[in-house]
């Protein structure tokens, strides 16, 4: 658990189920190229200072904390790394005329992981290296940002998968990852979490305004960048109650859904260009700034598009192996989406990792009290696990059992309470489902209120049961231009494997298909099967190609 951060309410508990993603992923990012010397090696030597590890050092101590075990390689990481600092406490070179947008995208890194792992096990260690780094190196370079270039279209030309320095303008060095400065928000917003400082807020506040400055999408801006930013910027809101940071991050979420969002709801690398490749760094900031956006304002569709960044973005992006891949951009007129690079290990394999642990953490929220005063726990996410609660009347420990998403049956058992006063306990139910055709039924030592489909207020006791069904069948969601569409099971996006072109007209038998258990539909030698799928297929993954943009059906 990350102490530091406002708004999370749930410990994960151990779990006979267990989380299969978060094990593969565990798992790919103990393999061998992650040991810790190569890695804090790379971190001091590298083109990219201090990124390395501060992404791995983050990666695991948000999964040692879904999963209660500390990995030996994060103590290896930890312990090692004053050991490759330089003079001035941070990791690479030190420039004294200059400032290298890469260093402190990288030490944005560093400092984040290293303050979750001062959260995850109370040690000083981390923490006093974590603000060091804030202090002398991020704090100073934020008061350059005024004198940050205007990127133009271009600076992205030599941008591989992972970014390098392609120029110098004044006083920066510029990274072909357009505006990876911004990822020194990371650092400073999680400096900003642990000490309240006036200072670092100024410094925030001064990135933020370059941030909004400059036309991010003309400017051809990195996704992971901007969505890194506009996480940061919501993060900073929650916290100092900045009302500008959350305009700002609205206005930023708004830019990527409009311009540089796939048809799976994972990202383009860079804005204006769909001929580069998704990248789950920027898919993960998606998710959590979705959920972020959804606990601050309550629109539906912040949670609808966390639902499905969650099953179809970064559920495609991991493989089987755990760690996660780059696939080809999808959209009208590019409806095929295949691999592009199996295994991101530098970056998008830590990333992806955070990803999974926000999700585990991040399955309830608290709206507020309801006109009546009574507090409201809002059930946002439907996936299997045991958390402990800390609820303004007590705890509440709650394990959930689901057949989300290929189906709508959520069961919630009371395993421990210590409420003695009522709770409104809302089943937060995607918008696209019939809230007319739920049911909701419960089984509790007390008496139960059900004013509306999917919710309940009650004074919870250990062996109460509650559970949902809403209704999850084949839905066509336009693709984005009125002449394609994008076919679903609830929010599973489906694909048609193989190259066939035959098969772009599937939408106009889908719409009239019966809802299938699975999420897999057959018709006429087509099979539509959701694009998640692809994290149980092993090494045929390397081979899967599958339509998820199909041709309107006449009259829509």
């Amino acid at each position: 658990m990350i102490p530091w951060f406002p708004s999370r309410l749930a410990t994960v508990l151990p779990d006979d189920r267990g989380d299969p993603r978060i094990a593969a992923s565990l798992r790919r990012l103990q393999a061998s190229d992650y040991d810790a010397e190569p890695v804090l090696r790379d971190g001091a030597t590298g083109t990219w200072p201090g990124d390395y590890p501060g992404r791995l050092i983050l990666a695991l101590s948000r999964l040692a904390s879904v999963t209660g075990e500390e990995p030996r390689r994060l103590r290896q990481l930890v312990d090692g790394l004053p050991g490759v600092l330089n003079a001035h406490g941070h990791l690479g070179p030190v420039h004294r005329e200059a400032v290298d947008e890469q260093q402190l995208a990288g030490h944005g890194w560093l400092v984040s992981g290293l303050l979750a792992h001062h959260g995850l096990t109370g040690e000083d260690h981390s923490r006093v290296l974590a603000l060091d780094i804030a202090y002398r190196l991020l704090l100073p370079a934020a008061t350059r940002a005024p004198d940050y270039p205007r990127r133009r279209p271009g600076d992205d030309s030599e941008g591989q998968a992972s970014g390098k320095v392609v120029g110098r303008s004044g006083r920066w060095l510029l990274s072909s990852d357009t505006y990876c400065v911004f990822i020194a928000l990371e650092g400073l917003v999680a400096a900003y979490a642990h000490t309240r400082d006036l200072t670092l807020a100024a410094a925030i506040e001064t990135l933020a305004a370059l941030v909004v400055r400059d036309d991010l999408r003309g400017a051809r801006a990195q996704l992971h960048a901007t969505l890194t930013a506009a996480r940061c910027l919501h993060a900073f809101h929650e916290l100092s109650g900045s009302a500008s940071a959350l305009e700002a991050a609205r206005e930023l979420y708004e830019l990527y859904a409009a311009h540089g969002r796939t048809a799976n709801h994972a990202t383009w690398n860079w804005f204006g260009r769909p001929d580069s490749w998704t990248e789950p760094c920027a898919v993960t900031d998606s998710l959590i700034l979705a959920l972020g956006l959804w606990r601050t304002t309550r629109e539906p569709r912040y949670l609808d598009d966390a639902h499905a960044i969650e099953h179809n973005g970064l559920g495609h992006a991991q493989k089987a192996h755990g760690g996660f891949g780059l696939d080809t951009t999808t959209g009208p007129g590019r409806p095929w989406l295949t691999g592009h690079h199996p295994d991101a290990a530098w970056c998008c394999s830590m990333r992806g990792a955070v990803g999974l642990a926000e999700l585990r953490e991040r399955g309830y929220s608290l709206p507020g009290p309801g006109p009546d005063g009574v507090t409201t726990l809002s059930v946002d996410l439907y996936r299997d696990g045991t958390h402990r609660l800390a609820l303004p009347g007590g705890p509440l420990v709650l394990r959930q059992r689901t057949t989300y998403p290929t189906g709508g049956r959520t069961v919630l058992d009371v395993v421990e309470s210590g409420l003695r006063e009522p709770l409104r306990i809302v089943f937060t139910m995607p918008s696209w489902t019939g809230p007319t055709r739920t049911v909701t039924t419960w089984t509790a030592r007390g008496p139960v209120v059900s004013p509306a489909p999917g919710e309940l207020l009650t004074v919870p006791a250990a062996g109460d049961s509650w559970t949902v069904d809403f209704p999850v069948g084949p839905r066509v969601r336009d693709a984005g231009d009125g002449e394609a569409v994008a076919l679903h099971h609830g929010t599973l996006l489906l694909g048609a494997e193989g190259a066939r072109e035959e098969d772009a007209g599937a939408a106009r038998w889908f719409g009239g298909a019966e809802a299938a258990v699975d999420g897999v539909y057959r018709r006429g030698g087509v099979t539509l099967a959701p694009v998640r799928d692809v994290f149980t297929r092993g090494p045929g993954a390397a081979r899967y190609r599958s339509r998820v943009v199909f041709d309107a059906p006449p009259g829509d």
